[in-house]
Order: C-alpha cells, then structure tokens, then sequence
C-alpha cells in the first residue's frame, strides 16, 4: 500500500512540494483516501494524469486499497502527510 502511495504521488506532474500549499496534490490525497469519492469519479476527476491502461489499472487500484481500509488506517496516513510536512526537511518550503 505504501508503495503504491509513493509511486502515484512520484507519477503526478508537480510544479509545487507537498505541503507548502499546492491544492491539487492535497486534493488528490484526500480524494484517494476519502470513501465518499468512486473510483468512476476518481478516474474521471484525474484524467489529465492517467495516460494508458497501465496507469488506469494502477490509479484504480490506489483508490481500491484505500477504500478497503478501516478509518483508522486512513487517519494514520493523514498523520504521516502532515508529520512529512512539519519535518525540518520541508519546513524550507
């Protein structure tokens, strides 16, 4: 799971680092973790980024692995997102 995580946030076109306020990678985070969000709407919301089947499948597939988990597991992510953010590497940015 975690590696799926790194790879799909490695496959966006950042023009920003995560946590000095770039929105459309917040926004693609909480939409990957969120349950309220299909994988329909996903794919769709995203498709400037997904190029091929191979990037389909791996992006639903992100979004499934985090659907099926608990609550929990979820707030454990968020809580690495932001220890991530707050660490004195980023703190430059």
């Amino acid at each position: 799971m975690k590696l799926l995580t790194v790879l799909m946030l490695i496959a966006l076109p950042l023009s920003c680092f995560a946590g000095s306020g770039c929105n459309l990678l917040e926004e693609s985070i909480n939409d990957t973790l969120s349950s309220d969000v299909n994988i329909q709407s996903y794919l769709r919301t995203y498709r400037q980024f997904i190029h091929g089947k191979a990037e389909r499948r791996a992006a639903t597939q992100l979004k499934q692995c985090f659907g099926e988990q608990n609550g929990k597991t979820v707030d454990n992510v968020q809580v690495m997102l932001q220890t991530i953010y707050g660490s004195v590497w980023c703190s430059e940015y």
